[in-house]
């Protein structure tokens, strides 16, 4: 995995450019080698097949010079003279060459120019060959120094040896040569590669530094990468343009957002106040209705159940007396009016704990509704760390808003 707070990230060694002006030049490399490789086995498997043939060649080659030689009256004398030179040009050329003469050939120099006939000598290097021989046999010119022989006789062999090492080695000239061309192909290429590259990604470039304004803190989304181009880079720039676009769709849908979250919650500030007011003046004034009932009762204390039940036995003794006493309608009167005055004090009482006793529910109420206020109050507290939040941020990703 990448380490992406690697500080080396976008450095110019790391540069895409600079990568793939390494990697065109090792592939250069590669293709190279593989070209000298490839000339290699073809050298070697040209030798494997045609090695034979290219010895027999030069054989019959020098066989013909032989033949050449011995045309001349004084063939024999002027072979002394000829046959290293030739020797020469053929191992110069990479091939180990031999003449071999006969005995009868031997015999017929030593008599008639008294030397003995040398040829070539077999002096044979070490190493891989293929080997290719001609027989010089006797024709009637020949007979004019080779006294001893007739025609048809064998005269002498030609005997050729071509080496491996002398293919490998005229290889080895040719990779030199192409090894320094090469290298300056190689070279030349990846110069007009680094010119074109840079030519072809001036857009990526570009595009690069937008991207790199942008990424960094409170950068304006006001910034469009120019499209200059119609192939990749110009539609990579017109889809980075078309997403900050939308971007500031967003942002500015999300200012409008805030703008209202903020009016909402000063008409909430405003409510709440508005109802906090109201909500501490019943409070207070039930507070203070409670409070004066309980002066009042404290003034005037309620009647006992003791003196209702002393009352209802006087006015049962007083009707007890009147039934004895006989009719007297004026008793009669007072003692309902006694009666009625007993149970409008009872209705009375029972009122006036019903009223405290409301009293008692709508104080607990409020109170239950100034903790509801509170709880509201740090809603609202909420609310304004969220809308500052939001706020703040319109404000990174869009510093023009204010």
């Amino acid at each position: 995995m990448l380490d992406t707070n690697n500080p080396s990230i976008g450095r110019f060694d790391k540069s895409f450019l600079v990568h793939m002006i390494r990697d065109f030049f090792l592939v250069l490399l590669a293709v190279s080698a593989l070209e000298f490789a490839l000339k290699a086995a073809f050298v070697y498997y040209n030798y494997s097949v045609n090695g034979v043939s290219q010895a027999q060649v030069v054989a019959d080659d020098l066989a013909e010079n032989v033949r050449s030689i011995m045309r001349n009256e004084g063939g024999p004398v002027a072979a002394r003279t000829i046959y290293p030179i030739l020797e020469r040009n053929w191992t110069d050329l990479g091939y180990a060459v031999a003449i071999v003469p006969s005995d009868v050939t031997i015999r017929s120099i030593e008599s008639l120019f008294d030397f003995v006939p040398a040829g070539i000598p077999e002096a044979w290097p070490e190493g891989r060959y293929k080997e290719a021989s001609v027989q010089i046999t006797a024709e009637a010119f020949c007979l004019q120094c080779h006294v001893e022989a007739k025609v048809g006789d064998v005269l002498g062999t030609v005997t050729v040896h071509n080496y491996l090492s002398r293919d490998f080695a005229i290889w080895f000239k040719e990779v030199q040569l192409a090894a320094c061309l090469a290298v300056g192909k190689i070279v030349l290429h990846s110069f007009l590669l680094f010119l074109i590259l840079r030519a072809r990604m001036e857009p990526l470039l570009r595009l690069r530094a937008v991207v790199s304004s942008l990424s960094k803190a409170y950068g304006a989304l006001d910034q469009r990468a120019e499209i200059r181009t119609e192939d990749e880079f110009g539609v990579l720039a017109r889809d980075l343009n078309i997403f900050l676009d939308r971007i500031n769709r967003l942002i500015a849908e999300l200012n409008q957002v805030l703008q209202r979250v903020v009016a909402v919650n000063d008409d909430i500030v405003t409510v709440q106040g508005d109802l906090r007011g109201q909500i501490d003046s019943v409070v207070t004034g039930v507070r203070r209705l409670e409070r004066d009932a309980m002066l009042a009762a404290k003034r005037e204390p309620r009647l006992s159940n003791d003196w209702f039940t002393a009352i209802r036995a006087s006015v049962q003794a007083l009707d007890d007396r009147l039934v004895q006493a006989g009719d007297t309608p004026q008793a009669e009167e007072l003692l309902e009016a006694l009666r009625a005055v007993v149970l409008d004090a009872e209705t009375q009482l029972a009122t006036s704990e019903k009223v405290f006793e409301r009293l008692a529910a709508i104080g607990d109420d409020t109170e239950n509704l100034k903790g509801s206020m509170s709880e509201m109050t740090r809603l609202e507290e909420r609310m304004k760390t969220i809308i500052e939040t939001g706020s703040t941020l319109v404000r990174r990703l869009q510093p023009e808003v204010s």
